[in-house]
């Protein structure tokens, strides 16, 4: 399966969170039923972070302008690093890459140990409890593995109706980011920035931000963070510490057999105890 990518492009975005909604219409994800569980957020952004049961949101940033205000929108789900800080941190193999380079959690493996959501640069996997105890998984967007498997797009790229969202591959997403970039620059938008070609050793999804990477709240040139990368160097010597423990009691078995114990008994016809030999 070829090097696949998301392109979007927060100039063409308007903010009408279809994709938003095509997410958890794809994915089956719960949304609440009534006004009154809605968090009032004073924002048209809601929800105001991705969740377990989000893992798509279109972030809205208001600018007051003297006449009117200035939208930057910005798409916030997974970015599907190659250098994945929540694959570098799962102790238990949950979190891998497919081939196309989508990051997907494996549910059947997940302990719910929360070290990805802890690790991730962008705040993205998310952590829930299951049915009201402290038992609990980790989820965030698969980049819709089940439809790109089938040769077909994300659902959030189907439902864009201004064509914000894009998605191919990869070599070819990079190259519309960065031609739409000049084309943006020859506009005005002299703080235009492609993101995401060389971030974490290449994201899968592309960010054309035509109001500079800052503006649209991306973060500079991120890093997995650096008790991550410890604990990448601990795997190695958690499985060689492991295959030690097997071998040694491996080895004390083979020492032991044919040992002969000594054991005391009592003698009751001379009163006296002596060593009895059992062979093991």
């Amino acid at each position: 399966m070829a090097e696949t990518a998301i392109l979007y492009d927060a100039s063409k975005c308007t903010g009408c969170k279809g994709c938003q909604v095509a997410c958890k219409q794809w994915n089956q994800l719960p949304s609440p039923l009534s006004a009154d569980e809605y968090e009032f957020t004073k924002s048209f952004q809601s929800p105001l972070n991705v969740g377990p049961d989000t893992w798509l949101i279109i972030e809205m940033r208001e600018v007051d302008q003297e006449i009117g205000i200035e939208w930057n929108f910005t798409r916030h789900a997974c970015f599907h690093c190659t250098e994945a800080a929540c694959e570098i941190a799962c102790p238990v193999g949950a979190i891998s890459h497919k081939d196309n380079g989508a990051v997907v959690i494996d549910q059947e493996k997940c302990i719910g140990c929360r070290y990805c959501v802890n690790s991730c640069p962008f705040g993205i996997p998310q952590a829930k409890s299951l049915g009201g105890t402290d038992y609990s998984k980790s989820f965030k967007c698969w980049q819709c593995f089940d439809r790109t498997s089938n040769e077909r797009a994300p659902a959030c790229v189907t439902a864009c109706p201004t064509d914000a969202l894009e998605f191919g591959d990869r070599a070819e997403i990079v190259a519309k980011a960065n031609d739409r970039v000049a084309q943006l620059k020859e506009l005005g938008f002299t703080d235009a920035e492609a993101y995401g070609e060389n971030e974490l050793g290449g994201l899968h999804t592309i960010v054309v931000a035509h109001r500079g990477l800052e503006a649209h709240g991306l973060i500079r040139d991120p890093k997995v963070p650096a008790e991550t990368s410890f604990w990448q160097l601990l795997k190695p010597l958690g499985g060689i510490a492991a295959a030690a423990t097997v071998g040694g009691l491996g080895l004390s078995f083979i020492m032991g057999t044919g040992y002969k114990r000594g054991e005391l008994e009592y003698d009751e016809a001379t009163d006296t105890v002596k060593k009895k030999e059992v062979e093991q």
